[in-house]
């Protein structure tokens, strides 16, 4: 395709903001997750690498939202820059059409499709698996979801572990204590003054060794007590079962390529069990990047709309597109979930509405009209500015 002039000034227009709103909305995403994870650095004594690597290995579930998010703003800036200048006017003026306005948004608008489908397909999976193995990777290797000073760790099913200090450089414990309930018959506690904490990484075993300590058996059956002595005692905690345990290693329907989620659809239908919620995922991954593509088709005509507008009802209402938009999906969601809707329609419902409403606003630009909701959108917005001013006299 070739670019003329007119094109060229368009895109010089879109891609600045596009960049600024990308990195700032990025960045917001960002902070969101930053506050967690330095507790691991300030509390547990995580390193900061593993928090870099864990925030690049999140940047994919941040694109999916950010790039569609930041390719509206950028209409909206862009456009609503040349509205103010009259510069539209003087385009339409000249016998330039709302088609050929539409062009070079189109066309950063298919990019970023392509971009945001890279991510859904590839990203995801690929983030998602990466995160994982860093979570293994932290238990085997620092003190994370191991040793807690003062409070009793669950470290299996009826079994806890106590401990009264905890040093994480020479890996030392003090005053430790053990119960272990997992036989109904017999409930042993263990109590040593001193001890050590041992990592076998290739087993994915965590052995505590205890010294010089007691073993206190009670046996309900035979009512009786007995009492033993060790220099030394080891039992070992498998973290593999203990991360597996708390759902994290559990595949996702979102973490599968389309293929193996489709072979999972398939098995799931040969035993008769609910596909539901894998329908939904299987097509949220071809729905998500026509975000982009339904975004420009809406803001485009929003973005054109006279400087009297632009300022405060249009531009209300396109800020309120990403929460309508978000606030529908999610809503669908919710009914495809619970069989109120077909998978299909409760993924693909949102995008529909969205394109509609973006067709009716195409063509009232291409008519030059203004919709009436805009406005009422601008007399609302009118006063409340002159309130919030007439409060900042007082």
């Amino acid at each position: 395709m070739r670019f003329n002039l007119l094109d060229k000034y368009f895109f010089i227009e879109i891609l600045p903001p596009y960049g600024i709103g990308l990195v700032a909305f990025t960045f917001l995403l960002f902070m969101g997750r930053i506050f967690h994870l330095m507790k691991l650095v300030v509390y547990e004594g995580t390193p900061v690498s593993y928090v870099i690597r864990f925030l690049i290995y999140l940047i994919p579930s941040f694109l999916v939202f950010t790039i569609p998010i930041a390719l509206l703003l950028a209409i909206l800036v862009s456009l609503g820059r040349l509205s103010s200048d009259s510069e539209i006017i003087a385009l339409k003026s000249s016998g330039v059409s709302m088609l050929q306005m539409l062009r070079p948004y189109g066309m950063v608008a298919l990019i970023s499709f392509m971009a945001v489908n890279l991510v859904v397909l590839e990203g995801l999976p690929w983030g998602t698996r990466k995160i994982k193995s860093l979570i293994v990777e932290m238990v085997q290797e620092t003190s994370y979801f191991q040793v807690t000073e003062r409070s009793f760790t669950k470290l299996g099913d009826n079994f806890l572990f106590y401990v009264e200090s905890y040093d994480p450089a020479t890996q030392t414990l003090k005053d430790i204590f053990v119960q272990d309930a997992r036989d109904p018959n017999r409930e042993i506690t263990i109590v040593a003054p001193r001890g050590r904490v041992l990592k076998d990484i290739k087993s994915h075993l965590m052995v505590i060794r205890l010294l010089d300590g007691n073993i206190h058996q009670m046996f309900s059956m035979k009512e009786s007590y007995q009492k033993l002595h060790f220099s030394s005692y080891d039992f070992r905690v498998d973290l593999a079962k203990r991360i597996g345990s708390r759902g994290i290693m559990r595949v996702k329907a979102r973490d599968l390529s389309v293929r193996a989620l489709r072979k999972r659809i398939q098995k799931q239908r040969k035993a008769g069990e609910d596909t539901s919620g894998d329908e939904i995922e299987l097509n949220k991954k071809f729905a998500i990047p026509f975000t982009c593509l339904i975004f420009t088709l809406i803001g485009v005509p929003l973005g054109i709309q006279p400087k009297r507008s632009k300022r405060s009802a249009g531009l209300l209402l396109c800020l309120l597109v990403v929460f309508i938009y978000y606030g529908l999906t999610i809503f669908f969601d919710a009914l495809g979930r619970n069989k109120t809707l077909p998978p299909i329609w409760a993924v693909w419902l949102p995008n529909i509405i969205i394109t509609l409403a973006g067709l009716y606003l195409f063509k009232l630009g291409y008519k030059e009209q203004v919709p009436k909701g805009f406005e009422y959108l601008e007399s609302q917005w009118i006063r409340f500015k002159t309130w919030l001013q007439g409060k900042r006299v007082w």
